[in-house]
Parts: structure tokens; sequence; C-alpha cells
């Protein structure tokens, strides 16, 4: 048995009772009503490690003058660089009119994060778009404004009244063959579009945006675009709302995460979003309009006859029609870059590592076994486990959304040994962890296998690490559509084509993440097997 001198004994009671005094002192000094023992023994917010902000511009100089450290940077590389320089928590503080941006990189403060982010979560990160729609085109909007920038009671309510027609594994079942057709006509287009050499033009990112509204349009309107038609000109219709798209993506990066003063003066930028986003909205609204007309010629027996449509049951369901009219325009418009950047990341990742495209493309085969043309049905898709793996690696390790993003509702929540006050905003950075050795082995790899049943990550892997679609009340809620459209574009184009790429793909990050070099694959058709 351990014995301490009468020296030491007393020693560490004074060091205990200072202690004591201490937590004492933060209870009746600004602690909050109900502090637990970890927030009182927590260390301050002040402390979170992070680069120091300068008297009157903070950290802003850091994005804005020549000399800033973080200016040019990718989005992408300013996350990685946080973690390397700070460790498992960082913050970024000093930006003017924004509240302090805490970064975590443990899995276990994300979960806490997570946990406790209540009924109502707040995501109120994208200021510029909650301005459009509140104030510039409040005529347009007015108390329906979606759930992608609302919050509180506001967010609540609307996600209630669309949660049912969106989330329901029948909604987006419902829409497999017609899916699958716009997946069909896509791979005759690739037959078309590719060069004497069998590769895909420069701009094949495009096509597959055209693809991706082609098909978000089938579940928001009822109807096809057009979008994968052989002539359509550079002006047309769907390419301009394709291109207005990126331009909102793309001011939403200079206007909501870097410095601007957009909120105090109408900037180039915000004037770039402002037309972009009228422009959408104009012909996106038309087209709704021209879905609603098809709809009310419908007799009874119509629509007996058939399931209803989500448009149709997001009508039904809400005696308010803008409930519906906002959530198709918000399908149209989220359902573009998210939805084409991951099937583009998918088939590099195919197109780069044979042996799993043979894998795939031997359960594609056991499942279409008469021809690439035979229907896919929602079980069949169901079957395919190794197809669903093979998306879930490469959304693994190049996500479309770096992470997901929450500002602090619960009090006393203590992070890293950190407090973390009510109101600050968190960034949980998801792509560092999953592409980490801490929490995956080979992570640099394309490993589909590690997804299936009895693989090592699915049984070891913490589930807050990976994390494509959010979590809890506002996890994405578009995301059966989303897997569905991609499930069934890879699935023709891997049961079709065998895929290859020369060279590496560049990434960007915007406030998505997605390849940027011309996506020049290499498609050769499979022999015909019976």
């Amino acid at each position: 048995m351990l014995s301490a001198s009468p020296q030491r004994v007393r020693q560490l009671a004074a060091v205990l009772s200072r202690g004591r005094a201490t937590v004492a002192a933060a209870a009746t000094t600004g602690a909050p009503q109900g502090a637990t023992e970890e927030w009182l023994r927590a260390r301050p917010f002040e402390e979170i490690p992070g680069p120091k902000a300068l008297p009157i511009i903070g950290n802003a100089w850091r994005f804005l003058l020549p000399t800033g450290d973080f200016k040019g940077m990718d989005m992408m590389d300013l996350v990685y660089h946080m973690r390397e320089k700070y460790g498992d928590i960082a913050k970024l503080d000093g930006m003017p009119g924004r509240p302090p941006l805490v970064f975590l990189y443990n899995a276990n403060d994300i979960e806490k994060v997570y946990r406790n982010e209540g009924p109502r979560p707040v995501r109120d990160s994208i200021k510029s778009l909650k301005f459009y729609r509140e104030v510039t085109r409040k005529d347009l909007f007015g108390d329906i404004q979606g759930v992608a920038f609302t919050q509180g009671e506001q967010w609540y309510e609307f996600r209630r009244r669309v949660n049912q027609p969106m989330m329901q594994p029948r909604s987006s079942k419902l829409y497999v063959p017609s899916i699958d057709k716009v997946a069909q006509d896509f791979t005759d287009r690739m037959i078309a579009i590719r060069d004497e050499n069998m590769k895909m033009p420069p701009d094949f990112l495009n096509e597959l945006n055209k693809w991706a509204l082609e098909s978000i349009s089938l579940v928001a309107l009822d109807t096809r675009l057009g979008c994968l038609e052989g002539n359509l000109p550079p002006d047309s219709e769907p390419q301009r709302m394709i291109e207005a798209a990126h331009t909102v993506f793309d001011c939403m990066l200079k206007l909501d995460v870097k410095p601007s003063p957009w909120r105090y003066i109408s900037t180039p930028n915000w004037r770039r979003m402002v037309k972009a986003q009228d422009y959408f909205y104009q012909v996106a609204l038309r087209r709704i309009n021209e879905a609603m007309d098809r709809m009310k010629k419908r007799g009874p027996a119509d629509v007996s006859a058939g399931e209803l449509s989500v448009l149709e049951r997001l009508l039904i369901s809400n005696d308010d029609p803008r409930v519906a009219i906002v959530m198709a325009l918000d399908m149209m418009f989220a359902g573009i870059d998210t939805t084409a950047n991951s099937a583009a990341t998918a088939l590099y990742f195919l197109s780069k590592n044979q042996r799993v495209q043979e894998k795939l493309h031997q359960e594609l085969r056991a499942q279409l076994p008469d021809s690439a043309s035979q229907p896919l049905t929602a079980d069949k898709m169901e079957a395919c486990k190794y197809l669903k793996a093979c998306v879930k690696e490469s959304m693994r390790l190049r996500p479309v959304v770096l992470g997901g993003v929450r500002q602090v509702v619960a009090d006393n929540l203590v992070l890293s040994n950190y407090r973390v006050p009510k109101g600050a905003d968190v960034s949980m950075a998801n792509v560092v962890l999953a592409n980490s050795e801490e929490h995956f082995s080979r992570p640099s790899d394309f490993l589909p296998e590690r997804w299936l049943k009895g693989g090592e990550s699915s049984q070891t892997a913490h589930p807050f690490v990976f994390m494509p679609f959010g979590f809890g009340p506002r996890t994405c809620i578009g995301r059966r559509f989303a897997e569905t459209e991609i499930y069934t574009l890879l699935a023709r184009v891997v049961r079709r084509f065998r895929l290859e790429f020369d060279g590496e793909m560049r990434w960007r990050t915007t406030v998505l993440h997605g390849p940027v070099a011309p996506l020049t694959l290499k498609v050769t058709e499979r022999e015909r097997e019976v």
C-alpha cells in the first residue's frame, strides 16, 4: 500500500482547496444556470487554439491581403491546415459580422454536437440566400422560404409539411423506371458525343449536370426538360439554369465563407448572385406552374389509376400551394451540382480501379442478364450491394460537402475540454476524419469492400466520422432521390461500358467539393453478353 508524507498530504489538500475555490468562483462569476461539473472544469472558450485576430481587422486580413496566409487557399486546404496547425479543435474568430467558427476534428465531439442539437437544429451559415428570399424577393417567397435557409419554428413547420412525401422510401422507388430511362438516354448520349478515340469531350462534366437537371425535374415537375437532346443550343433554358446554379454556389463562397461587405453595400458578387437566382427561379416557377396546370386537367380516374407523384402529394397535403412550389424550387436548385459532382466522382474512381469496376459489372450483369437495356427495378437496385458500396466509398474519399455546420443551441456544451457557448458556429470536418488512418485502414485507397457486411469499416468505423447526408432532424431531405439517381446512372454506364481514364483528377472546393479537370473518360462498349 502506498503512503504519503504529511507534507505531501498538506500540499495535495492545498491543491484541492484551490480547485474547489476555482470551481466555486466560476459558478458565481458568469457560469450559466445549471452549469455541469464538466463545464466548470473545462477551459474557457477564449483558449481554443486558432489564428490570432488583430485589432479592428480581426482575421479578415488573412483572406484579403497579399500577405494573408489564407488568401487564395481552397476550402479543403483550409480545413486540413487548421487541423495540422491547431489539433482536434480550432477556432477562427475576428471575422466581421460573423460569430466565431469552431472546427471539430474529433468524432466524439461531432457526435456530441449532433446529440445536443434538439428538434430544431440551427444551420445559419448561408446568409446571402436567406437575405435574398427574406428581403430581396420577399414578394415571391413571403414567409414560405424552404428548409435550407430557415431556422427555428419556421424551419420546423416547413420540414414537417414536406417530410413525408420527400423522405418515405416508396416516394423514390416510384421514380426508378423514369429515372432509369433518363440514365439509358444518357448512355446513348455518351455514344453520340465520344470522339474517334472513344473519349468523352472536355465538357463531359457539363453533360453530367444536364443529366442531373433532367433527372430531378422528373421529381420536381413530373416532366422532362429535354436536357439530353442532341441539338440543345448553348443558350437554351436548361443550360442557362445550370450556369445560374453554378454562379450561385460560386457567389455563396465569396459572400458567405470569405470576407465580404455585401451586407452593407451592393457588391459585384451580390449582384451576380441576385441575377442568377432571378433567372433560375423565373424559369423554374414557369415550369412548376405548367406542371400544376397539367395536374388540374387530370380526371379522378387518372389520379386513382396510379400513385400520386411527389409534387401532387405536396400539393394535396398542404393547403398553401407555396409549400409545394418552394420545395420544387429547392429540389431543382440543390439537385444539379451536388448529384452531378457525386456521379462524376464515382465514375472517376471506377475508371481508375479496374478491379472494382469489373466486380461491379459482374454484379450488374447478374441483375440485368439479358441486355444492358433490361428494366432496372427498385428491387434489382436494392440487390446491388456492391453498387451502393462503390458510391459510399467515393463519397468517403471525395464528399460533395466537407462536413456539417451547426450553431450551438445547447447550454454548457463542452468539446475537447473547452467551453463552447450557445450561439457559436461549429464546423464538423468529416472529410478529414473519413480520410484518416485513425478511422480507416488504407484510407487513400478506393476499397468499396470496406462497406459490405462483414467489412472492417462497417464494423469498426465511428458512426459519426462518415456522414455524407448529415444527421438528425436536419439530414438532407433529398437524399433518397439523389441516391436513386446516382445508383441508376452508375448501373447503366458500367453495365454498358468499360471505363478508363488517363492522368489524375484535379478538385476544387467552393461551398461544394467536386472534380474540375476534364473528365475525358474512355468508354468502350462491352461485348453483348447473353
